[in-house]
């Protein structure tokens, strides 16, 4: 065949072109392989994490627990001072009420000066609690526990190791793993009154150790080196039987490191190794005598080998590919057609073609994105001079602002291809409506946030619980609201929530008070991107692929999509989707963004910081994060406290508040902090709630308060309200 000089031309490029997507190919798949091994190492370190926690909240409920009957019940304080008749059965049933609300404990008791039980209460298995009769009490002095726990002082505790419940000298069976907790009670006049003791089951937590990853082996060590959790359940509780069989036995080498650090991560001949060490953390007692458990998770060496030999033989297939690909669109290009129907027929094979491709490619450049995002995170996390930091910031914001494209690019395609699912799900739509509106109420440009209002409005008959997809709901919502917070400079965004019970219809409507859009630009403004006309494309930018993607998505879920504007007033988004009844219970237990650089105005000093926070778990939380950002914490449990505490000698550069809490709220202490005398009226005040949306903005700032953060606490997004509230009073304009 002869080709003509611009068919030659074209030739030559698109050959050029394959070459040149094939050497793409080959250090592409080159970068995936480093960064799947990086995202393996990223993933099994984050699963172990997660199992430290649950282990350390494992055992710090039960010592809270031990606090509040040894320490604070009034019932049994009066009990141990009076030591009369009935004190016996008060403590019964205290031991009792914790035993029946708390499944894994199976026995609680009080024990004399001299080791003898005065109260005991034991559950069976399968049974419910059970007040062991006088007459089955035993003496306990000669027990190790009992020793150790009758030197401990004033709100001390004591932790036993980990090992397997014995009854009588013999092993439980089935074996009861049990880890026991004591402290020692006082009368009123801090006179010895004996020791309570606490036996849990460690079955639970032993249990989800090794559910927290599903790529490497999640084991738990003991300070000998035994197991207590194995990948191999022959090799645990070895030193019960006489067993020589240890970790440190079986891999020297990785044992000698784990013993020295308290953690780390190694790659050996036997694989990589991650590990961390556990204690209990009590925030009311002092371990006198803690566990040390070492929480390690191993990926073999195989799984290694495997992953970095994956993309070895696909890369020589990708470039082929990619060949035979723009091969294939040589032999269209000069292939004779004909006729029409053919031609026709072939160029939707080659769309159809094309979207597969599209899809494809766009899910394999996502992937190592992910990457690029995780790691730039980690170095934002450690000590870079700051003309690094900035480009890593960049680097990305860049980032992600190209995943997103790539995830408009990949949506359409699976679109296009027919490959994207709806799954209709047991749903709350307020909350995931909440939860859209809070996203872009906290990210919202800070040009804008004096002067645009950004709002929900749930009607009083919007069901709590229906069966939709709730994830394309939340990309539909997500969409709409940030195109009218996009094109509006002031005013407002209005997300309107509405049913049709009888018709079974969801009904949201998206209004905003921005640029408008003309009569000629709504007939095509649902196309593969458009986005009005091309000087708003230039000054907004995007890429005009997300009210498309809106549109389908309404479509493929049953529903409709409709829009009304006028140019300068404002636009109307509506759509209506169907749904199914559900029930709350179906629902799923509840799961947020990012810093702004406009709070990166000045550097805060380290800070006395007073958290008003209610809940332990909480407090755990943002006393960590706020340690991490060099503040100093103090906890108040609720508004009464905090107020108290404002009130006192003590100085305070900070309040966390939280809004909900017993006794008196966060809105109630914030109003009575506004009103005190001098310079403590005028503390920074910042809102900590999940209810961060709509009118409750407004009441919590006409309360007083200076800012608000959204639960769970986005660390970045704390210290951008920190820096915000602190320098409001510290008089620092913050940037535009």
């Amino acid at each position: 065949m002869t080709f003509k000089p611009w068919t030659r031309r074209i030739l030559i490029w698109l050959l050029l072109a394959a070459l040149a997507f094939a050497v793409g190919a080959f250090y592409a798949a080159k970068l995936r392989t480093e960064t799947e091994i990086q995202d393996l190492r990223s993933s099994n370190t984050l699963g172990l994490e997660l199992a430290v926690s649950n282990t350390r909240a494992a055992l710090s409920l039960p010592a809270m627990h031990l606090h509040s009957i040894g320490y604070e019940e009034p019932d049994v304080l009066q009990a141990l001072n009076a030591q009369t008749p009935g004190s016996k059965r008060i403590i019964q049933n205290a031991f009792r009420s914790m035993l029946m609300r708390n499944p894994n404990y199976f026995q609680g008791r009080w024990l004399d000066e001299t080791g003898m039980e005065i109260v005991r209460v034991d559950r069976p298995r399968g049974s419910s609690p059970t007040i062991v009769k006088d007459a089955d009490l035993q003496d306990k002095s000669a027990r190790g526990y009992f020793k150790t726990a009758s030197t401990l002082g004033w709100k001390e505790l004591y932790v036993s190791a980990l090992d397997l419940n014995m009854e009588k000298g013999e092993i439980e069976k089935p074996f009861r793993p049990t880890v026991r907790l004591a402290i020692r009670v006082f009368d009123a006049n801090r006179e010895p009154a004996g020791i309570f003791i606490l036996n849990v089951n460690a079955s639970a937590f032993l249990r989800q150790i090794a559910s927290f990853s599903d790529q490497s082996d999640v084991m738990l060590l003991n300070t000998d080196g035994y197991w207590l959790k194995a990948p191999d359940p022959t090799d645990e509780w070895g030193f019960m039987f006489g067993s020589k069989n240890t970790f440190g036995k079986r891999h020297p080498d990785v044992w000698r490191q784990i013993q020295a650090t308290e953690q780390g991560m190694i790659e050996t001949a036997s694989g990589l190794w991650i590990w961390r060490t556990i204690r209990e953390e009590s925030t009311y007692l002092t371990p006198a005598h803690n566990i040390t458990l070492k929480a390690v998770s191993h990926v073999p060496h195989e799984a290694m080998a495997v992953l970095r030999q994956e993309y070895s033989l696909p890369i020589y297939g990708v470039a082929l590919v990619l060949f035979l690909i723009f091969a294939g669109g040589l032999y269209q290009i000069h292939s004779e057609i004909t006729s029409r129907q053919i031609a026709e027929e072939e160029a939707r094979h080659a769309s159809r073609a094309k979207d597969d491709f599209l899809a494809v490619m766009s899910h394999e450049i996502r992937t190592p994105m992910g990457g690029v995002l995780g790691l730039a995170d980690m170095l934002l996390d450690d000590d870079l001079p700051e003309q690094s930091r900035q480009k890593v910031t960049r680097l990305r914001e860049v980032t992600k602002a190209l995943l997103v494209i790539i995830n408009d690019i990949l949506d359409l395609s699976k679109l296009a291809a027919g490959k994207l699912d709806v799954k209709a799900l047991p749903t709350a739509p307020a909350t995931i409506a909440n939860e859209v509106i809070l996203l872009f109420y906290q990210t919202c440009p800070l040009e804008k946030q004096d002067k645009l209002q950004i709002t929900a409005k749930i009607a009083p008959d919007f069901p709590a619980a229906v069966r939709v997809d709730p994830n394309r709901l939340r990309q539909i919502l997500i969409n709409l609201v940030g195109n009218a917070v996009k094109f509006t400079d002031e005013g407002s965004v209005t997300l309107e929530c509405a049913c049709d019970p009888k018709q079974h219809l969801l009904q949201f409507t998206v209004t905003d008070t921005g640029i408008g859009i003309t009569p000629e630009t709504i007939d095509r403004l649902f196309q593969n991107f458009e986005q009005g006309d091309q000087s708003v494309s230039r000054k907004y930018q995007g890429t005009g692929l997300g009210l498309s993607i809106c549109k389908q998505l309404v479509t493929i879920m049953g529903g409709t999509i409709d829009v009304t504007s006028q140019p300068g007033r404002g636009s109307k988004f509506s759509f209506s989707i169907p749904y199914e009844e559900a029930t709350v219970s179906e629902l799923p237990v509840a799961d947020q963004d990012q810093e702004t650089p406009e709070t990166k105005a000045s550097s805060p000093r380290p800070l006395s910081v007073l958290v008003a926070e209610d809940n332990e778990i909480n407090q755990m939380v943002i006393r960590n994060i706020l340690t991490k950002m060099g503040h100093r914490v103090f906890i108040a449990e609720d508004g009464a406290k905090a107020l108290a505490a404002i009130e006192s000698d003590e100085t305070y550069d900070l309040v966390l508040m939280d809004v909900r809490m017993p006794n008196m709220s966060g809105i109630e202490a914030t109003e009575h902090i506004r009103k005190l005398p001098g310079e403590k009226a005028s503390i920074p005040i910042v809102a900590l709630t999940a209810d961060l949306v709509g009118d409750n903005i407004s009441a919590y700032l006409d309360a007083g308060m200076d800012d608000c953060v959204g639960k769970p606490i986005d660390p970045s997004l704390l210290e951008r309200a920190i820096r915000k509230a602190t320098n409001r009073q510290n008089g620092i304009n913050q940037p535009a």
